[in-house]
């Protein structure tokens, strides 16, 4: 991933130095988030996706090669969450949440924009693990929940061995500049992703046990080993995401 970083400040030098057009400001946006898992989606009432949000702010850069082409790029900070609900044998019910942290490089070719006002945009985005942190809640507080992770309800459960350090996505987004005065631009517009990476680690099942027994295993690992027939069965998770994306970027006319 190191050599993914030394190429992205490599392309954006080059493109600095030839575009007609340079662009930088502040974006973000606030998303609904996903970890797309077949496991949870079979489990039925035991285990079910709840409806989650992340926010994501940093800056954003445009190089604009032609009027209505160029590269859009980002380093932004992206909260990516996912919340499970669900309920034990007893009908006794718990919610867990996880809440990972990214540093989300996007780098996509864009279409439109800037005079022409509507957009399109497309390509891939390098996302570095920062941080991941989970919660366990059931009710009543700490039901059985020892039949499940072995301790009972807790919060900022740090998971991050239990991610992968990096994830690729593809990225797709469209919307409208505004131009707010001659060099101020507003971006508005939808961006919408899909990891082609896993977001969780794989174990085997003697090192699935061995967690387990120590008090490290996540929640979201047990769920992404267990199939709907509770055997032990690895599914991926990859990210999906999609939602509102702003900007505020200043123009600097450069030419060659």
């Amino acid at each position: 991933m190191k050599k993914i970083l030394v190429t992205l400040l490599f392309v954006s030098t080059a493109a600095i130095i030839n575009a007609q057009e340079f662009k930088i400001g502040l974006g973000g946006g606030i998303y609904s988030t996903w970890l797309v898992n077949k496991n949870v989606s079979d489990q039925g009432p035991d285990v079910d996706f709840a409806s989650t949000f992340g926010g994501q702010v940093g800056l954003n850069l445009q190089y604009y090669f032609k009027d209505n082409f160029g590269i859009n790029m980002g380093l932004l900070i992206t909260g990516h969450n996912q919340k499970y609900t669900g309920k034990f044998d007893n009908g006794d019910k718990y919610e867990s949440k996880a809440n990972i942290r990214y540093l989300d490089v996007p780098v996509l070719l864009r279409a439109g924009g800037g005079a022409k006002g509507a957009y399109f945009e497309f390509g891939p985005q390098f996302s570095f693990l920062m941080t991941g942190k989970e919660a366990f809640t059931s009710t009543p507080a700490n039901s059985v929940s020892n039949d499940l992770l072995g301790k009972n309800d807790y919060k900022d459960f740090n998971i991050k061995d239990d991610l992968k350090s990096s994830v690729i996505s593809g990225v797709i987004g469209f919307g409208v500049d505004i131009d707010a005065s001659e060099d101020i631009i507003i971006v508005t517009g939808l961006r919408l992703g899909y990891s082609f990476t896993d977001v969780t680690k794989e174990y085997t099942e003697a090192e699935a046990l061995a967690l387990y027994l120590t008090d490290k295993l996540s929640y979201l690992s047990v769920i992404s080993h267990t199939d709907r027939d509770s055997k032990f069965d690895y599914h991926a998770n990859n990210r999906a995401f999609g939602g509102l994306f702003l900007s505020v970027i200043y123009k600097i006319s450069s030419g060659k």
